[in-house]
């Protein structure tokens, strides 16, 4: 039997049309992807993420205010997030802290805040972006305590996995462990508890050197981290398949 994978982190409705979106997930099903999460990142996108998700055994949609959309919403967008929250089994996501996005970073704290709460309060998941704010984020997630939480293509520091891990926290991985310059980022790969790995693909984004494009590159990014980790890529894929069970927790039953 092929081991089942799981890309925990992309952005199907950005392919260009309807016929790539199609090509990249029969792909990713011959290549022995079985499950993946698409990620919303405003209400522009929304819909579509929802669409894709209905009409695709093996997505489950998240749907968040991204920290680049900050500002950019209408006023009740906060009730629309939980709107399609509400209609269907999904995560929250993707949200969090950038301090290198044009948008007021205050604005993007009490929007995140607003969004951890809603995740509490609906029992999901949550898919958290964080760029430049890792001492910021911590101190957020201390205080708003929400319920497990993904750190999405993991960029902090590896000596601060343990704590996020003691909060709740899983870490996945991108194809960014497939450059041989990311050695900060293997040494994160290295301190995370095993338990808590899962491996992304980020897709449709920019094609990266030995790993083929959308969600079938999940493969090249589990065996090069299976490498960094002494492992067989079938061991960790089937590890990061358990472990996407049980951060999904219910939603589970939809792959």
């Amino acid at each position: 039997m092929k081991t089942r994978l799981f890309d925990a982190h992309n952005h199907l409705q950005n392919y260009s049309n309807g016929a790539e979106t199609e090509d990249a997930l029969e792909r990713a099903s011959a290549a022995g992807v079985a499950g993946m999460l698409c990620n919303g990142t405003s209400p522009a996108d929304w819909e579509r993420v929802s669409a894709l998700a209905a009409g695709h055994k093996g997505i489950i949609p998240c749907f968040g205010l991204h920290p680049w959309f900050v500002g950019k919403v209408r006023p009740g967008w906060l009730g629309l997030l939980e709107g399609f929250l509400s209609r269907s089994p999904s995560c929250v996501g993707e949200i969090g802290l950038d301090k290198a996005a044009s948008s007021d970073f205050a604005e993007q704290e009490e929007s995140f805040r607003a969004q951890l709460r809603l995740a509490k309060k609906l029992e999901r998941p949550v898919s958290i972006h964080c760029v430049r704010a890792w001492g910021r984020l911590l101190e957020v997630l201390k205080e708003e305590r929400p319920p497990a939480f993904m750190l999405h293509a993991y960029g902090g520091p590896p000596e601060m996995t343990g704590e996020l891990a003691g909060l709740g926290a899983y870490f996945s991985f991108s194809g960014a462990v497939l450059d041989p310059e990311r050695e900060k980022m293997r040494k994160a790969l290295l301190a995370a508890p095993p338990e808590r790995l899962l491996f992304e693909t980020e897709s449709p984004g920019p094609a990266l050197p030995g790993r083929r494009p959308g969600p079938q590159g999940v493969v090249e990014v589990i065996g090069a981290a299976a490498a960094a980790l002494g492992q067989t890529p079938e061991a960790l894929g089937t590890l990061s398949w358990r472990n996407a069970e049980t951060f999904l927790g219910e939603l589970f039953s939809q792959l």
